[in-house]
């Protein structure tokens, strides 16, 4: 079964091998980096490029993982949206990025919504999706409070970093977004 998910704008779709060089070309911008690697600067093409394997590899061993983001109206893969939950995660996520020339277009919060729709219909039992989210980062926490999602006050910590998680309960989200 092909997954595929549409919005007014927008198409998600599993990762597939041809969106490793758009990835990698997303995650070589700095201001990207810096909210989503070790040292907030961009890794080199060989790191991202595993990187990228990853989430490929994340829909294999998990069933699940970052939707690419595919622009309608041009068919440009313009980021990644959707659940993550590697080993050790706090909770399954719902995780966003988006290159930075295509950001302020409300293509995240569009994505993630669809994303995390379809996160609780595969998930019947999930009682809460998060967002770990660096305290910094004022765009997804915008983002976060525009999908439903609070601040929980829990802190999870990833290297160096000591992370916000953002959590929407299950029944509290699917009653202002829908089923």
């Amino acid at each position: 079964m092909t997954i595929r998910i549409e919005t007014d704008r927008l198409i998600l779709r599993p990762m597939e091998p041809q969106d490793v060089e758009p990835h990698i070309d997303m995650m070589q911008d700095p201001e990207t980096a810096k909210f989503l690697s070790p040292d907030q600067k961009p890794k080199s093409r060989s790191d991202d490029w595993r990187a990228a394997a990853t989430l490929l590899g994340h829909w294999q061993i998990r069933g699940f993982g970052f939707f690419s983001v595919i622009e309608k109206e041009t068919g440009e893969w313009v980021g990644r949206v959707g659940p993550w939950m590697p080993h050790g995660w706090p909770g399954l996520e719902c995780g966003w990025s988006i290159c930075s020339d295509r950001r302020g277009k409300g293509y995240a919060p569009e994505a993630a919504i669809a994303a995390i729709r379809w996160t609780f219909d595969q998930f019947p039992k999930l009682s809460r999706i998060i967002s770990v989210i660096d305290p910094k980062n004022a765009g997804s926490q915008a983002v976060a409070r525009k999908i439903g999602e609070e601040n929980s006050g829990e802190i999870f910590e990833l290297w160096d970093f000591r992370l916000e998680i953002w959590a929407a309960g299950r029944e509290e989200w699917l009653a202002k977004f829908g089923a």
